[in-house]
């Protein structure tokens, strides 16, 4: 069977999700140009059936983490007052500063992340280090290190914040296109019938 009609409007489900997904993006100033340019999707069909597949590039290890965020490990006590906008955003007050990503099934289990990442990263970008005074200091390995392991160690503790840059615009999209995506399917599955009727 051919799901012609299913696939146009699949298409374009795909094709909404794709650009809401960038724009939130741009708008919560999380943009990186890995997960921007990483996600796409691709409509596969075959004689049973039709599906989208999402694709994040090079980002497909940790697009879900920026989407979902991550709990920080630094704990919380339930007496800690949050402002308002600390608790729209879920954020808790922490000893470490606030725990991003409140709502998320990820969390941070020790104090701090995987050694090498962010040291990684830091070689990759074009960053310019400075101490604790804030003079700019040389890109040394000893400083790379160092910045790294305070990074990480922040990151691990605060956690990160929840975007759903992904997860809105999909149920958005779903919502609004699931009664055109059942009719499409119809109309293919009519269009079937007639054709073996008329063989």
């Amino acid at each position: 069977m051919k799901f012609n009609k299913t696939v146009q409007v699949m298409q374009k489900l795909g094709s909404i999700v794709v650009d809401g997904a960038k724009k939130n993006l741009k708008k919560k100033q999380t943009k990186s140009n890995t997960l921007y340019n990483g996600i796409d999707y691709v409509v596969k069909s075959d004689k049973d059936s039709v599906e989208v597949v999402w694709g994040f590039g090079r980002a497909a290890d940790y697009w879900d983490f920026v989407d979902q965020g991550v709990k920080g490990s630094g704990g919380y006590s339930p007496r800690d007052k949050r402002t308002k906008e600390q608790k729209a955003q879920g954020l808790r007050k922490t000893g470490s500063g606030l725990m991003r990503g409140a709502k998320s099934g990820f969390s941070f289990k020790g104090k701090n992340i995987a050694r090498g990442v962010v040291l990684g990263w830091i070689k990759n970008k074009p960053l310019k280090l400075r101490n604790t005074q804030g003079q700019f200091i040389e890109k040394s390995e000893s400083n790379m290190k160092s910045a790294a392991f305070v990074i990480g160690r922040a990151i691990a503790q605060r956690g990160l914040t929840r975007t759903l840059f992904f997860t809105n615009p999909y149920n958005t999209a779903v919502d609004k296109y699931e009664d055109k995506i059942t009719q499409a399917f119809a109309d293919d599955l009519e269009i079937e019938i007639e054709k073996q009727f008329k063989d």
